[in-house]
C-alpha cells in the first residue's frame, strides 16, 4: 500500500459520525436537499433518457431510479440518478486547483445505502468521505492545468465512500480505490470546444465506476498495487510528481471540506456565478439599449483558457452555454435573471444575446488574480451610446461560501427545482424527510418520494 492509498484508506476507515459537528451535519442535509431538488427538475432531460435506456432492470435487489422507481444494478442508479443531479449545472461545487462538483457522487452512495439498508447517519457519513477526498484533491493537486478531468477525483472518492458503507476492511478499501484510479483517467476533453451532454454525465460515471469498483474489490477483486506512487501511477502519468493528501487522523478541530463547497444560484458554471451577479448589478444602474461595449475584468485561474475557446463566444449547444461566461452575461444584462429556462428556450441562439457578446471582450485584472482562487472577483463596466462609463464590481469570499445558504433559502431552491415535477405536498414531505435524515433508519423513503 502506497503512502497516499494508506492516508486516503485509513481516513476512510477511520472517521466515525460522531467526529462530524452539528454544523457539518446540518451542511450534509443542506447538499441532500439541494441534490434532490436538482434531480427532480430533470428527470425527463435527454441525457437522463439516454442513460435511463441502458439501465436493464433486475427483479431483486439494486437500487432504484429517481421518479420511475425501476430497480437496476446500483452503479447503473448511480449514473442515471447522478446524471439528473447534475443536469442543470446548479449542483454544488468546489472550483480551487481544480474543480469538482463533489455532490456527483451522492446518488450513487444513496443507491448503495438502499441495497445494504444503511441508515440515514452511515449515507451521511459516507457523503462526507466522498467531499473530503475529492474536495482535498481540488484543493491541492493541478490536474486541471495538466489535462485531467473530474473522475480522477471523483471516483476514488465514490470507492472509498461506498466501500465504507459496504462495512469493506483496509485491505479490500485499497483494493477498491485502486480499481476505481487506474481505469478512469478521463481528460478534460470532456470540457474542451462545443460541449456535448457528456459535460452532465462524465462525473456521475465517475460515480457509477467507483461504485462499481467497491463492488469488484467486496466479491473478491484485487486491483494495481501502488495506484498513486507506482511506477505508472497516478501521480507519475498525470501529473509528473507526486502530491500530499494533508487528511488529519484526528477530526476535533478539523474543518472538513465540505462545508467549503459552493451551493449556486444559477445554472452555469461555477466560476460564472460572480460575474452573473456583476451583470445584474449593472443592470440596475444602465439599461442595456444604452450599452455600445462591455468589458468583463476578471480574474485568470478559471478564465484564461475558456476566454480563447471560440465555442464559448458562440454557443450551440446547451451545455456550451452554461459554461460560456460570454453568454451568462449577456442573458442576465438583458433579461435580469439566468434560470433553467434561459438554456431551454435557446436564449444562446436569438440574436439580441449573440449581438451583445459580439460588443463584450474579457480581460484580467492583476488585483482581482491576487486573491484568487479563494475569493472570485468580477467588475463589469459599459461603455455606453452617450459616452459615459457605467461600471459594477462582484466578489464572493471563501467566508461568503462556508456561510452557504440558509435553511429556507435550501427550501426555497429546491422547491422551485423540486415543484416541476412533484406536487407541493410531496415537496413538503421531501423536506421534512431531508431534514430528518440523521433520524431515519433506512433511507428507502427518499427515494419513494421522488415517485412520478
Amino acid at each position: 500500500m502506497d503512502k497516499t492509498e494508506k492516508q486516503l484508506v485509513d481516513f476512510a476507515s477511520g472517521l466515525a459520525y460522531a467526529d462530524l459537528p452539528k454544523a457539518m451535519v446540518r451542511a450534509a442535509k443542506g447538499r441532500m436537499i439541494d441534490s434532490m431538488g436538482c434531480a427532480m427538475a430533470a428527470l425527463l432531460a435527454p441525457p437522463v433518457r439516454a442513460a435511463r435506456r441502458v439501465a436493464l432492470p433486475v427483479a431483486n435487489g439494486g437500487a432504484r431510479l429517481f421518479g420511475t422507481l425501476v430497480r437496476t444494478t446500483p452503479d447503473m442508479a448511480a449514473l442515471v440518478n447522478g446524471t439528473m443531479v447534475r443536469y442543470l449545472d446548479m449542483s454544488d461545487a468546489h472550483l480551487m486547483l481544480s474543480s469538482a462538483h463533489p455532490s456527483d457522487n451522492i446518488p450513487g452512495l444513496l443507491a448503495i445505502a438502499e441495497m445494504t439498508g444503511a441508515s440515514g447517519k452511515d449515507l451521511m457519513l459516507a457523503i462526507v468521505i466522498s467531499y473530503e477526498v475529492q474536495c482535498t484533491f481540488c484543493e491541492f493537486v493541478p490536474s486541471h492545468g495538466k489535462g485531467w478531468d473530474q473522475p480522477v477525483s471523483g471516483a476514488p472518492a465514490a470507492a472509498l465512500a461506498a466501500g465504507r458503507l459496504l462495512g469493506l476492511d483496509k485491505t479490500q478499501l485499497r483494493d477498491a480505490l485502486a480499481l476505481a484510479v487506474i481505469p478512469n483517467m478521463a481528460t478534460m476533453q470532456t470540457r474542451t470546444g462545443e460541449l456535448s451532454m457528456w459535460k452532465g454525465v462524465a462525473g456521475p460515471n465517475a460515480a457509477r465506476q467507483g461504485i462499481f469498483a467497491a463492488l469488484l474489490a467486496q466479491a473478491g477483486m484485487t486491483g494495481p498495487e501502488d495506484c498513486y506512487e507506482g511506477k505508472f501511477g497516478l501521480w507519475q502519468q498525470m501529473m509528473g510528481r507526486s502530491y500530499d493528501f494533508p487528511i488529519p487522523r484526528s477530526f476535533a478541530k478539523h474543518q472538513f471540506a465540505l462545508i467549503r463547497t459552493n451551493i449556486k444560484t444559477y445554472p452555469v458554471r461555477d466560476a460564472i456565478q460572480v460575474p452573473i451577479g456583476a451583470a445584474l448589478k449593472l443592470r440596475e444602474k444602465a439599461p442595456v439599449e444604452a450599452i455600445e461595449t462591455l468589458r468583463v475584468d476578471t480574474y485568470p485561474q478559471h478564465f484564461a483558457g475558456p476566454v480563447k475557446d471560440s465555442a464559448l463566444w458562440a454557443p450551440t449547444t446547451r451545455e456550451t452555454a452554461d459554461h460560456s461566461l460570454p453568454f451568462c452575461v449577456a442573458a442576465a444584462l438583458i433579461d435580469g435573471q439566468v434560470t433553467p429556462e434561459t438554456f431551454e428556450r435557446g436564449r444562446f441562439l436569438d440574436k439580441d444575446t449573440q449581438a451583445l457578446i459580439k460588443r463584450m471582450t474579457v480581460t484580467f485584472d492583476d488585483a482581482f488574480e491576487k486573491v484568487a482562487p479563494a475569493t472570485r472577483s468580477c467588475r463589469v463596466t459599459a461603455t455606453l451610446k452617450d459616452g459615459k462609463t457605467v461600471a459594477a464590481e462582484h466578489k464572493q469570499t471563501p467566508q461568503d461560501i462556508q456561510r452557504g445558504p440558509s435553511n429556507a433559502d435550501f427550501e426555497a431552491k429546491f422547491r422551485t427545482l423540486a415543484s416541476r415535477t412533484l406536487e407541493p405536498e410531496t415537496c413538503d414531505k421531501m423536506l421534512d424527510t431531508l431534514w430528518r435524515l440523521d433520524k431515519l433508519q433506512r433511507i428507502d423513503s427518499i427515494i419513494e418520494l421522488t415517485a412520478i
